[in-house]
């Protein structure tokens, strides 16, 4: 199988930059929270499970460079204010979601013949609820305290239980997706690519 190309590599990473920015786009206001409800940790998933661990996390990097220039690239906002606001936690755990899903999701793909779609998709999305969803708010609720002065209690109320049972949803289509679309997955054919480098013989 044919790796993927530097070209096709810059592509893709520009168009799961895109896709973030879309994705963040998509905000529902909670009168309750500074926190509104987006699409981000959905496209993280996506970009990680689809490009890898390097690729998703350059993805990321590149918007948040356009972001921190002033282009409204998150939310409709921009600047370097974006990322010290309420939600900047989020914001900086996110490449750290990448690295962890994009290390993980490929590699139990991979091996989907051997443990079986659904196996594999219920794999998906325990790492994706895990290092997706989860470990967001590790970063997200204990800045959005400093940030905002909220209580603990008040912190989670607002910027954590709400997104718990959507975040899920989210993940079930993102784990679905990257299941359905493997064969296809940039990130597959470069740990392919690794692997026969690691093993030439047992490739040749």
């Amino acid at each position: 199988m044919p790796t993927v190309s530097p070209l096709r590599r810059i592509v893709f990473i520009a168009l799961f930059a895109a896709l973030f920015v879309v994705f963040s786009a998509i905000q529902i206001q909670l009168g309750f929270s500074p926190v509104p409800f987006t699409l981000q940790t959905m496209a993280v998933a996506l970009a990680a499970s689809f490009l890898g661990a390097r690729d998703s996390f350059l993805s990321l990097m590149l918007v948040y460079a356009l972001t921190a220039t002033g282009l409204p690239l998150i939310g409709y906002k921009g600047g370097l204010s974006l990322f010290a606001g309420p939600t900047a936690g989020f914001l900086w755990i996110f490449p750290a979601c990448a690295l962890l899903i994009g290390l993980i999701v490929p590699r139990l793909l991979a091996r989907t013949a051997e443990l079986g779609p659904v196996r594999t998709f219920l794999g998906t999305l325990i790492v994706m609820e895990l290092f997706g969803s989860l470990l967001a708010y590790v970063g997200g609720i204990p800045w959005l305290m400093q940030a905002t002065g909220m209580s603990f209690a008040k912190a989670m109320a607002g910027g954590c239980y709400p997104f718990l049972l959507p975040d899920l949803l989210k993940n079930i289509v993102a784990a679905a997706a990257a299941v359905a679309l493997r064969s296809y997955l940039p990130s597959l054919r470069l740990l392919r690519a690794a692997e026969r480098s690691e093993h030439p013989t047992a490739a040749a």
